[in-house]
């Protein structure tokens, strides 16, 4: 929690924010003229995305939409989960610090929206709050502080006029993909930006992410090892969301942990993703890692942010079910007829295409039934994956096709698959499966 974090005014009006995107857009023109410039200095033919994937240009797009924060951080973050080889490995790399690491508003910028929310004299609550931030992200910032009557509090605070300044955002990053070319032309971009836009509206309202706070420490309760922080409601506002202190090494780095701790946070992570779907049917579905502690004293992992919750149609439940049942019964050809039944792959699909996706499971579905545990670094399913099978992928199976909490669980489960892959772990997986499908089914 020592972190240092730079402050830096948030760019609230539409008009500063498309500033700030056309200095994004100047950086990198002047950048691939430079670039230009040597290829045909070298007798070579300029190519624009060769020139875009550049190491000075993953900069500045970072530092930029770390500056921005908003929407356009936000993405900047998904991005930064890639493990497919979609992206440039370089580029990701750039983009992890935003998982974690943004920019903080300046103290004038934090009393205005504290004085807006508590009123003028606020700090009496207070026997201490740290105006430094410890966590500062894409649409608030942490702070950590303690009440008169001696409670340790972590609050969230927003960054003014992030929600009216979504839509903008969303507009230019729209704008400035198209221009860039760093995405697949079959990525369905366009419908992606209008599910993390609808996203971003509903995370803003803190009311809502203090609701789905208190259910989840509700749901916890029964769980030693699972930890919600508390509401603290009297504090909460829409800008503001107040919440018990909860201590907690995050998971930017694994050093922190020993072996049997990895797969102790691997089993819980697995498990509870397991109730969050199919017995809550309500799923916390941002996989950022900065959303989780893990108390190596207490042997507890802490859930921290519920801004990206949804609640799940039965039928979206029951799609996960009938794959889940396919799986566990090794049944490759069952598993396809869903994946078409439910429109996650169309009926007909180019030879080279079918071939691949038949790979994918055959091998997935070996390596879960012919051994005891499951490596999730080891697993030659993730060397299937690269940019040129997900593009192979992506011209087949559009995102539109897929409705949106079921794509916004996917976006869950591919993170906890990263998370697993991270932390370099090998579980009995299919026993975890079966134990679990037999407990949230049973009356």
């Amino acid at each position: 929690m020592s972190r240092v974090i730079t402050s830096s005014r948030i760019p609230s009006s539409r008009v500063e924010r498309t500033a700030g995107f056309g200095g994004l857009a100047l950086k990198l023109g002047l950048n691939l003229a430079k670039s230009a410039t040597k290829d045909i200095g070298r007798g070579q033919v300029p190519s624009l995305r060769s020139m875009m994937l550049s190491p000075n240009n993953f900069e500045d797009i970072a530092n930029s939409l770390a500056h921005m924060r908003g929407a356009a951080m936000k993405l900047g973050q998904l991005m930064s989960m890639d493990d497919t080889e979609l992206l440039p490995p370089e580029f990701v790399a750039t983009l992890a610090r935003l998982r974690a690491n943004g920019y903080a508003m300046p103290p004038k910028q934090l009393r205005l929206v504290l004085n807006e929310n508590w009123g003028l004299d606020w700090c009496k609550q207070f026997s201490s709050f740290d105006v430094r931030p410890f966590a500062a992200a894409s649409i608030g910032q942490v702070h950590r502080g303690v009440l008169l009557d001696g409670r340790k509090v972590a609050i969230k605070v927003q960054f003014p006029n992030i929600k009216k300044s979504i839509k903008n955002d969303v507009n230019n990053l729209r704008l400035m993909a198209r221009f860039s070319g760093i995405l697949p032309k079959e990525l369905d971009f366009e419908h992606y930006l209008e599910i993390c836009q609808e996203r971003l509206v509903a995370e803003t309202n803190y009311s809502r992410e203090a609701k789905y706070l208190q259910t989840f420490d509700d749901l916890a309760q029964s769980e030693t090892c699972i930890v919600v922080p508390n509401v603290v409601a009297d504090f909460s506002t829409p800008e503001i969301l107040m919440m018990s202190f909860e201590e907690g090494y995050e998971f930017d780095t694994m050093d922190h942990f020993a072996p049997l701790e990895r797969e102790h946070i691997a089993h819980l992570l697995v498990t509870w993703t397991i109730r969050e779907i199919f017995e809550f049917q309500l799923v916390q579905t941002d996989p950022n890692f900065a959303n989780f502690r893990y108390d190596t004293q207490a042997k507890q992992l802490k859930l921290l942010d519920f801004g990206a919750t949804v609640v799940l149609p039965k039928s979206v439940v029951k799609t996960y079910e009938t794959l889940l049942q396919h799986v566990l019964d090794n049944d490759q050809d069952g598993v396809s007829a869903t994946l078409v039944k439910e429109k996650l792959m169309p009926e007909k699909l180019p030879h080279e295409v079918s071939n691949l996706l038949e790979n994918v499971i055959s091998t997935g579905l070996s390596e879960l039934h012919e051994h005891d545990f499951f490596s999730f670094s080891d697993s030659k399913v993730f060397e299937l994956f690269n940019a040129r099978t997900v593009q192979e992928f992506a011209k087949v199976a559009p995102p539109s096709l897929i409705p949106a909490e079921l794509l916004l669980v996917q976006r869950k489960l591919l993170g906890l698959v990263f998370l697993l892959r991270k932390l370099g772990v090998a579980l009995p997986l299919k026993q975890i499966l079966k134990d679990q499908m037999i407990s949230v089914m049973r009356p």
